[in-house]
């Protein structure tokens, strides 16, 4: 489902505009996106959890020449459902 979308279903389920919507769904990406650059992480019960971890530097191999590649160190963002979100999934 694409972003639109979303905005347009919550739009008409909460019974606002749609401007109204993306403008609140923006700045709940951006404060998480915010809150994950400070290296927390952000739980939403009955959802799941948010967080970032680092990846260490490592020498890897281009599998067509061989040749030896550094990898630097990044930033990965991961993801948890949550137990009662999995459930709701599997029924």
């Amino acid at each position: 489902m694409l972003k639109q979308k979303v905005i347009a279903e919550l739009a008409s389920s909460l019974d606002i505009s749609q401007k109204e919507c993306k403008r609140t769904f923006d700045a709940f990406i951006e404060e998480l996106i915010c809150v994950l650059e400070e290296g927390k992480q952000y739980t939403q019960t009955g959802f799941g959890t948010f967080r970032t971890s680092t990846a260490k530097e490592r020498i890897g191999r281009n599998p067509l020449t061989r040749q030896k590649m550094r990898y630097p160190k990044k930033i990965k963002m991961k993801f948890r459902l949550s137990a009662a979100f999995k459930a709701e999934i599997n029924e």
